[in-house]
């Protein structure tokens, strides 16, 4: 799971988009029981499209979607598979946790697993920074592959003085993050590493001294990766944080109506969620929600909080998912405002 391919799922918007979730055993093809759960599953998406959509769409996505599982049953699985269908998009996605099994049909797909997923995945970035060159590492608990497309690595031109180098590397760095925000791991001698991060807007994990110009990714990973596992562990803790913090400067709000309002308004910056809530609801007048016992009828939204999810995201904020009852004192969902 990565955030490039979470923007392109919640890039598609189109009527019926389904989404079908459903637990696997690990690194093993699907069993029998794994497949009946998906088919099943399927079977319920085909009863729910029935007199929603033309007989001729509803054949086409079900036929699709059963595809999709005959041609993941004999792949590898993660602990939990993500189906997508729509009449222009179809793909699989392998979880490295486990979900609740359940369809979702939207005009968009249910991606709230792929977030907490991508939270938990341990994607991090490692920079090696000196006087002469910089190297940008994408990683997860296995391995770290350096990017070596468009303009990395970077290396100083003989006409660059020492400020204008450090000033093209914190541009290209500031940039990068701004399009991928990770946690970062800097390598580098601590005179040229200070030069460079407080201009690109980094605030580092956590640093690996010394110059690592010739460094190999398994060395850098081998000592980048305590720090992640440090980081990832007060992933909760920094949500809580974050969101004591905005109490105290009045940058918060609590409760579903309130965040999904603000929401569509594009104010916040960090939405933080339990792990199972979930709201049926009606979508009223001026974007008003109105909770609805009947999730499968056509005009109601399966899950507001994944659409809440999906919509903070897609304005450029962040999303944490945490342990149920953690948000108790605020109705299961509060936000960090921008403004």
């Amino acid at each position: 799971m990565n955030r490039a391919l979470l923007d392109e799922l919640q890039r598609q918007r189109c009527y019926p988009s389904i989404t079908v979730l459903f637990n696997t055993e690990p690194d093993t093809i699907l069993t029998t029981t794994e497949i009946g759960t998906a088919v099943k599953l399927a079977n319920t998406a085909d009863a729910r499209l029935e007199g929603d959509v033309g007989e001729q769409l509803r054949t086409s996505l079900v036929t699709r979607l059963t595809d999709l599982i005959l041609d993941q049953a004999r792949e590898p699985s993660g602990h939990a598979l993500a189906l997508f269908v729509s009449p222009e998009h179809a793909s699989a996605v392998r979880l490295g946790r486990r979900v609740e099994p359940r369809v979702v049909i939207d005009d968009t797909f249910a991606t709230r697993d792929l977030v907490a997923d991508l939270n938990r995945s341990a994607l991090f970035r490692v920079v090696t920074i000196s006087e002469r060159a910089c190297r940008l590492f994408i990683g997860d608990r296995r391995r770290l592959i350096e990017r070596r497309e468009d303009a990395w690595p970077l290396t100083r031109g003989e006409a660059q003085s020492p400020g204008s180098w450090s000033r093209y590397v914190a541009t290209h760095l500031r940039s990068e993050q701004a399009f991928h925000p990770l946690p970062t791991v800097v390598a580098g001698v601590q005179r040229s590493v200070r030069q460079v991060v407080a201009p690109a807007a980094l605030a580092p994990i956590g640093l690996i001294p010394g110059n690592h110009d010739r460094t190999s990714w398994v060395e850098l990973h081998h000592a980048a990766w305590p720090m992640v596992t440090d980081w990832l562990r007060t992933d909760q803790e920094r949500a809580i944080q974050q969101l004591d913090q905005a109490i105290s400067t009045s940058r918060f709000c609590g409760g579903i109506d309130e965040v999904w309002a603000l929401a569509n308004d594009g104010r916040i910056e960090t939405v933080v969620v339990e792990e199972s809530y979930a709201v049926a609801a009606r979508i009223g007048a001026d974007l008003q929600l109105l909770p609805a016992t009947d999730r499968d009828h056509p005009e109601v939204v399966d899950d507001v909080v994944d659409d809440t999810i999906e919509v903070v995201l897609r304005q450029g904020g962040n999303a944490v998912i945490v342990d149920d009852g953690v948000l108790a004192a605020h109705h299961r969902i509060a936000a960090v405002l921008r403004y």
